[in-house]
């Protein structure tokens, strides 16, 4: 058997590498559909799509028509990006407590968080993609 000592220090390990990896994928806008908004000037800015792989620029001109839209733009991706950080904070807190519960052998309790957090994920889910789509949009108007 291990010691409460071990289980904690294990268990403060992996929170700070979730920690850590969330920070990360905050602070450098790599989260999945991720945007970067990049101002040039007071007349224009440009819109960066974040891939694994490449790249995407877009180059947005400010009229009095797109000011609009570009506000609800940055708002939802600091949404999305919010979302994927409390997704990183809710897996985390399921991994550690599921991981607690199997050591302890406590398979009801488990089972039961577990279902609780699949709906949970299933929905943020959905809601991340409904954005993400929402996002591509309202980029897609403000180009043309």
């Amino acid at each position: 058997m291990k010691s409460i000592i071990e289980i904690k220090y294990r268990n403060l390990l992996v929170y700070l590498f979730l920690v850590t990896f969330g920070i990360v994928t905050y602070s450098l806008d790599l989260f999945p559909g991720g945007h970067k908004v990049d101002y040039i000037n007071a007349q224009s800015v440009t819109i960066t799509k974040i891939g694994i792989i490449q790249e995407e620029q877009y180059n947005i001109k400010f009229t009095e028509d797109n000011k609009l839209k570009f506000a609800l733009l940055e708002s939802e991706i600091i949404f999305l990006k919010t979302l994927w950080l409390m997704g990183i904070i809710v897996f985390s807190t399921w991994f550690i407590s599921i991981f607690n519960l199997i050591e302890r052998k406590e398979s009801k309790p488990a089972f039961i968080i577990s279902a609780i957090f699949l709906v949970i994920f299933v929905m943020a889910t959905f809601v991340y993609m409904e954005r993400l789509n929402f996002v591509k949009k309202v980029i897609g108007e403000l180009i043309v």
